[in-house]
């Protein structure tokens, strides 16, 4: 079987990991130590921020930063239903209301135009999803923004070294939130988090607020939550980032080949801007014929999934926000089929799947 998502670790890499959490142990501390500061300083030179602040999830890490630029109850936030619906998790469990807005049929991310005609009085901030590591239209982004005085929060919890214009996804808004659940580009071997801001006090804040709130010692001066990224997977982390770079590279390549190979068929790839640059986490296709593309190949030992089956605003937990149809984001839901894609891939095996993929259009 091909797998969807292979996190097989090289040996170099493997045996850099060892020693790093060979150190931790040593150190016997393990919460908010000097790995997660070693970490904190490397991420925010890699995005070009000036900080970085480690915390429990890419879930917490908007949350935080909603909480932090003070986005709270009846609070309105833009952002798409085409996501991971932790992404609205984050806006809810803040007290805000999530609004939906439609995606663009090219690039799978934000409709900026159908944005606009959501903004009201309530509406404070608005979070761009960088799908599948795609950089959204931040220059529209942040004109919309500017235009009707909105925070910016970027969901870039796919989008691990992703540029657009030339300056690095996680830069742009007053803070940006990256996950690093083992399957992404940057993946710790556990849950754990990061937001990105060139903002002090923001920092400021967000440091206080994953401590439960605390500015000493058992004394909380803000509400705050537990959500620290912990030694061990900031050391993890360290170690992984050295090899980001290369892994996307190769991810490219393999993109590039699949778009290559896959030419001339009934499929629709994800567009990205000419001055834009994917992190390419995951390449999906967008078919008419999709869940019997998916029996096919998986009748032949290659495993596929879908991204995302079930648009956030029709499910149970988030249908009361719910104020019309978003067809765009429905088709596409129901069209959009993720083909294995992992530094590791094989050419080999990559060219049996495209062989597959054209068998299955011929038969």
């Amino acid at each position: 079987m091909i797998p969807l998502i292979d996190l097989t670790l090289d040996k170099k890499t493997l045996d850099e990991i060892k020693k790093e959490i060979n150190q931790v142990i040593d150190s016997k501390n393990y919460i908010l130590g000097v790995k997660l500061e070693s970490f904190e300083d490397k991420f925010a030179k890699y995005i070009r921020v000036k900080y970085a602040v480690g915390v429990g999830n890419g879930t917490d890490a908007l949350r935080l930063s909603l909480r932090a630029l003070g986005i709270g109850r009846g609070d309105k936030v833009l952002t798409v239903s085409l996501t991971s619906p932790f992404t609205i998790i984050a806006i809810i469990e803040e007290g805000a209301i999530p609004v939906f807005c439609d995606v663009d049929e090219a690039t799978w991310t934000c409709d900026v135009g159908d944005a606009e005609k959501k903004v009201d009085k309530k509406t404070k901030a608005i979070i761009p999803v960088h799908l599948f590591g795609n950089p959204c239209n931040m220059d529209s982004i942040l004109k919309l923004a500017k235009k009707h005085n909105l925070k910016v929060i970027e969901d870039a919890c796919q989008a691990h070294g992703a540029k657009y214009h030339g300056k690095m996804i996680g830069s742009f808004g007053d803070t940006a939130a990256f996950s690093f659940y083992p399957t992404k580009n940057l993946g710790a071997f556990g849950d754990s988090g990061i937001v990105t801001t060139n903002n002090h006090n923001i920092a400021r804040i967000i440091k206080l607020l994953r401590q439960g709130g605390q500015t000493k010692r058992f004394w909380h001066e803000y509400r705050g939550i537990n959500s620290r990224l912990d030694e061990i997977q900031a050391a993890i982390l360290s170690a992984k980032l050295a090899s980001l770079e290369e892994n996307n590279s190769k991810r490219a390549k393999l993109s590039k080949r699949y778009k290559k190979g896959l030419n001339n068929l009934p499929i629709i790839f994800q567009n990205t801007f000419d001055c834009s640059v994917s992190s390419n986490h995951i390449f999906a296709v967008n078919i008419r014929k999709r869940d019997s593309l998916r029996r096919f190949l998986a009748g032949n030992n290659i495993n596929c999934d879908v991204y995302y089956p079930y648009p956030a605003h029709l499910q149970p937990a988030f249908k009361h926000f719910f104020r019309e149809r978003l067809r765009k984001t429905e088709q596409l839901s129901k069209r959009l089929l993720a083909l294995p894609l992992y530094p590791s891939l094989k050419d080999k095996d990559q060219d049996f799947i495209i062989a597959k993929i054209k068998n299955f259009f011929k038969s």
